[in-house]
Order: structure tokens, then sequence, then C-alpha cells
């Protein structure tokens, strides 16, 4: 059962901060619970991370009920990081640290899973350059895209594929682009892993949420998607990080996420 005291919530903020998610199976009765919960554990995980030290207090950055009613459904969502990893800091930006998932307690069980995959886990099969080399790829595939000064990358297969020096798939700065929809199938993303030497069978994880159940995940260390179709404002999600945070705090959390590339430099 989980408990409201501090010493719970440590613990389980150790294993968010260990594996980059935790799922709390115990039902909880409405959002309010479940975002007291969550926050207890961001709250817990942030005192815990040398990474929280040079940070500003942990905020909402968004709140949102998926899919709206009306919005196009499709029975997959690609792998990406709430918020996306700042790569041309030019202005102030929101960045959400942690993200909870929650689903209301009446209502009918699911059969979308959620996927979640670590990062370290799955970038780690094979050997980058190091982080700052990284980062200047980033750069150039931005600036390659056309982007302007501010680019932020949150679609975890075009980070790789600008760490991997390659530009496979559509371009941002094309007007008909649509953020999401890079890949048209489950398999058309897992082939383009694979051919960047990347297992993502290997080290995804599922998490079919329940009624009352809540996930919550780290977005510097996991990337998470989905498998299967929703039912209109089935999910309830919290966003919780940095409200216009400058832009040498920006590079900061980049580089956490870009230490996934060598997780033994992290």
């Amino acid at each position: 059962m989980i408990r409201s005291d501090a010493a719970e919530a440590s613990a389980l903020a150790g294993e968010l901060l260990g594996r980059g998610f935790v799922h709390v199976r115990e039902p909880l009765e409405d959002t309010a619970r479940a975002w007291a919960t969550a926050r207890s554990l961001f709250a817990a995980a942030a005192r815990s991370d040398a990474l929280g030290v040079d940070m500003p207090g942990l905020e909402v950055v968004g709140e949102f009920t998926v899919p709206p009613p009306g919005a196009l459904r499709r029975d997959f969502q690609a792998l990406h990081i709430d918020f996306g990893v700042p790569v041309e800091a030019g202005a102030p930006a929101d960045v959400a640290r942690f993200t909870a998932l929650y689903v209301d307690l009446r209502w009918p069980s699911t059969s979308a899973f959620t996927r979640v995959v670590p990062l370290a886990a799955l970038l780690g099969q094979c050997t980058w350059s190091d982080r700052e080399t990284l980062l200047a790829r980033l750069r150039r595939y931005a600036k390659g895209c056309g982007v302007g000064a501010h680019y932020v990358e949150g679609i975890l297969g075009r980070l790789v594929e600008a760490a991997d020096e390659s530009a496979a798939l559509p371009s941002p700065a094309d007007p008909d682009f649509l953020c999401g929809l890079e890949f048209a199938s489950l398999a058309a993303e897992r082939a383009h892993f694979a051919r960047h030497s990347l297992d993502l069978e290997a080290v995804e994880q599922r998490v079919r949420l329940g009624p009352g159940e809540l996930l919550v995940f780290d977005n510097l260390r996991t990337a998470h998607g989905r498998a299967g179709t929703r039912r209109p404002e089935e999910l309830h999600q919290l966003c919780v990080g940095y409200r216009g945070l400058g832009a040498e705090r920006q590079r900061t959390l980049s580089r956490r996420v870009l230490a996934a590339f060598d997780p033994a430099h992290e």
C-alpha cells in the first residue's frame, strides 16, 4: 500500500530516478489524489538528484486530458520526451522534468498500453560520440531543417538520426509537417531504430494503466509513447518542471539527456 509519509515518497523517488518510471497500482480515487501523490514523488526525486540543486523549484507546466473529443486517434504514438530537449536555447522556455499519467477510477478498462523506453538501455546498445559532439550534431541537424533560433526536439527517433548524422525523417520546416506523425506505425518506428543498430523491442516496457492507477516518469531518463487506441478524454496528464528556464539551465538539462548516449559518463 502506498503511504503518504516521507520515507515512502523517498523510496519511490529512488525507483523513479533509478528505473526512470514508477507504476502506482493502488487505486487513487480522483485526479486530486493522483496529482498529490505524483508531486510528492517528484519533489522527493528532485531533492535526491544532484541536478536539482542548480534548478529552480518544480512547478506545473502543463495539465491535459487526452485525446480531446473529435481529435484524430491513431493506434500508435511515437516515442517522445514531453516538452522536448532544448537543442538551440535561444529564449527562456518551459521544460517538463517529470510526467504523471492517470486514468479515472470509474473509467472502463483500457486496451491501450503506455510504452516506456529507458534512454540509457536503448542508446547504450551503440557507441556514440561525446556529449559536446552530439550537441553540435543536433544543432547542425536543426540548422539543416531550417528551424529558428530556438529549437526543441521531442521525438526520440529524430534525436537518434541527428546523433547518427542522417536525415531520413520528414523535415520540421516542411509546411505540411505535423510533429508526432514521423512514423505511420509501430513497425515503421522499430525499423527506423533498427537502421541505427538499436533494438527497440529489447528494452521497451509496456504498462496498461488500469482505472485509478498512476504512472510517473522522468523525462530526462525515459521516452514514452503508446500502443493501442484511447477513448476520448481517457487519460489525464500532468507535466511538472521549470517555467521560463534560462538558456544555460536548458543546456544543463540537454546534457543530462544526451548522457544516455554514454551512460558510463552520466
